[in-house]
């Protein structure tokens, strides 16, 4: 079991003094392994969570007299999922909080960065209930930075798109894509777990406890809202990816038509005269020849042309382009 303690304001490592340990109010924070586990003192609410918490796929809070019980599941990152492979995608930590005492369970790891970040950087915490906050603020720390380096890929390739290129690095979208999600999961269940030890913790939680949860609670609604831009804008690029290449293949299409459309008199022309009828025109004629060279080059230059000023070669299209980005 690894154990930390409250004094002075403060979380400290270890087991309290006997002078601490002689205040009834003394903040015990615990964190225990699966052995330790059955020596808990249970409820029905605890057991309940514990037997949810292998198969749980959103955080949640359970009140019962005298305390809480619930389950923090924390997305891991694209690096650590691929070291965990996709069976390691989610982290579940279990808690028990009662008015002096937060038992954490599951994730050690993370209990014991959590734990050891508060108090390296001696974070003011007067009860449990303020620990059991400031661990939750501890697995979204880093999201906000996290959500505006995928703001940025996205806005980067958005940039590519609409300059109409064709090659963009679609490993790298995805991965974004990626780590959004399971996030709104995420966000909503551990706001409402805020929200609900803000409103209903009864005498778990001190007032300032409740303005702590009440931060949390906005901050993750705040990234939530983040979160639902950057979903609808992946959406967005999706769309507009899909019609680039529908814009490709359409110019494919349309040029290899031009291409069919020119060719198609000048078969007809050689075919006609491929039928070898003794009496057909100029078939012995010195300038025959010639003549129908002629006119098949004639017609193939005509229709270029024509292709030409409807824009149906892309050459205009491709100068429109051009002159927008001079003007940016």
């Amino acid at each position: 079991m690894h154990s930390w303690h409250i004094e002075d304001g403060k979380l400290a490592r270890g087991t309290a003094t006997a002078e601490t340990s002689a205040d009834m109010q003394l903040q015990r924070i615990e964190v225990l392994t699966p052995d330790e586990e059955q020596h808990l003192q249970r409820n029905r609410t605890i057991d309940e969570v514990f037997r949810q918490l292998p198969h749980a796929a959103a955080p949640f809070v359970e009140l019962y007299a005298g305390g809480a019980a619930g389950v923090l599941i924390v997305p891991h990152d694209q690096e650590e999922r691929s070291a965990h492979g996709s069976e390691g995608r989610l982290s579940r930590t279990a808690f028990v909080l009662e008015p002096n005492t937060l038992h954490l369970m599951g994730d050690v790891e993370l209990c014991e960065r959590a734990l050891s970040f508060i108090e390296r950087e001696a974070i003011p915490v007067t009860h449990a209930a303020a620990v059991l906050c400031e661990l939750m603020r501890f697995t979204v720390r880093d999201h906000p930075a996290a959500l505006s380096l995928v703001r940025r890929d996205f806005e980067q390739l958005e940039e590519r798109l609409l300059e109409g290129r064709t090659r963009i690095d679609r490993a790298k979208m995805m991965s974004d894509v990626r780590r959004l999600l399971g996030l709104d999961t995420f966000y909503q269940g551990m706001s409402d777990i805020a929200a609900e030890l803000a409103e209903g913790g009864g005498g778990l939680v001190s007032d300032g406890g409740r303005l702590r949860f009440r931060s949390l609670e906005r901050q993750l609604d705040r990234l939530a809202t983040r979160l639902e831009s950057l979903q609808d804008y992946s959406l967005q690029l999706h769309s507009l990816y899909e019609e680039g290449i529908d814009i490709r293949q359409n110019s494919i299409m349309q040029l290899l038509t031009v291409i069919a459309t020119i060719f198609m008199p000048l078969t007809f022309i050689t075919s006609w005269y491929g039928m070898n009828f003794h009496n057909m025109a100029m078939i012995r004629a010195s300038w025959g020849y010639p003549l129908v060279v002629v006119v098949c080059v004639l017609l193939a230059f005509a229709e270029v042309l024509y292709f030409h000023r409807r824009g149906w070669l892309g050459s205009r299209r491709k100068k429109r382009t051009k002159h927008r980005r001079g003007k940016r």
